[in-house]
């Protein structure tokens, strides 16, 4: 059967290349994405992918397709700006939750185009910690959350999520540090450094502890702060050394104020996760927010 899911996850395939990909962006079996496309296939009796040892490539009907998705989808946008204009004395409101650092450095230039679409839109948002994030998506104060690393220990049945992008971690010193002109350390050397850390409740603290642990580092923080931008401007002031994530610390390192490094052996890669309330349809206001952010994460079109 043709259906409009099958075309989203058809378009997501597509754009990854890879059928498995695929399926870990969307947290789903990559049988499971692979039975969605034979039914494709069978229905519109056309092959839409050829399988090779290197992976997957579309076919001239896949590409087709692949331009038909794009319209129906550019229609379906249309359709719902257009009722969300039909009443403009409203005044919709879009509460959304998220993580300190991606509240100050990622969500306030994905809201632009949507307070562009939607002018009269009024947007509330609030910066928790991770289980404050999940608890208020779950209890409905907040229509989307969003927040770093897996929901191991938080995960609930009645909670949607989706991979938005992966966060790369790094070392970050000052320019006059000694390590300023190395691109790696061994995870032993951060041993005895003065190191600024997240507070205690912080999940980000919990998995770079858990990280380093494994290599037997224990760290020495002289300074707890709440946040990724008052951990940023302890290094920049020479109290220390850190681990940031690369949005909170990408135009200090161009303008080559903070030195950036990476840990020999140590995985430094979290995900950003968007986090909703399965047992509530989307909103229109919701909708729009994910249509917006679906034209970078092609991902997300498909819970729209």
């Amino acid at each position: 059967m043709l259906t409009l899911h099958k075309l989203k996850l058809f378009r997501i395939v597509y754009e990854h290349g890879s059928f498995n990909r695929a399926a870990q962006s969307l947290y789903l079996a990559q049988s499971v994405v692979s039975q969605h496309i034979h039914d494709l296939e069978a229905a519109l009796g056309a092959r839409l992918f050829e399988r090779t040892s290197r992976g997957i490539r579309p076919t001239a009907a896949g590409e087709v397709l692949y331009g038909y998705v794009g319209k129906v989808q550019a229609l379906l946008g249309e359709a719902e700006l257009a009722i969300g204009q039909l009443d403009t004395q409203a005044a919709p409101q879009l509460d959304v939750a998220a993580t300190p650092g991606v509240s100050v450095y990622l969500l306030p230039s994905w809201l632009i185009p949507l307070r562009q679409a939607r002018p009269n839109l009024t947007v509330n948002m609030q910066t928790m910690l991770t289980h404050e994030v999940v608890r208020d998506v779950l209890n409905g104060r907040v229509h989307l959350g969003f927040l770093e690393g897996d929901t191991d220990g938080l995960a609930q049945e009645a909670l949607g999520r989706v991979r938005v992008r992966e966060v790369c971690y790094r070392v970050v010193v000052p320019p006059t540090h000694p390590w300023a002109g190395r691109t790696s350390i061994s995870p032993s050397e951060l041993k005895g450094q003065a190191f600024i850390h997240r507070q205690p409740t912080s999940r980000a603290r919990r998995w770079l502890e858990g990280a380093l642990g494994q290599h037997g580092v224990t760290l020495r923080a002289t300074a707890e702060l709440d946040s990724p931008g008052a951990v940023k401007y302890a290094v920049l002031n020479g109290m220390g050394v850190s681990v940031l994530p690369d949005y909170a610390i990408e135009r200090e390192a161009e303008r080559g104020e903070l030195r950036c490094l990476a840990i020999d052996g140590v995985s430094m890669t979290r995900p950003l996760l968007m986090v909703w309330d399965k047992r509530q349809p989307f909103t229109l206001v919701q909708r729009a927010f994910i249509g917006v952010l679906a034209e970078q994460v092609p991902e997300l079109a498909l819970l729209l």
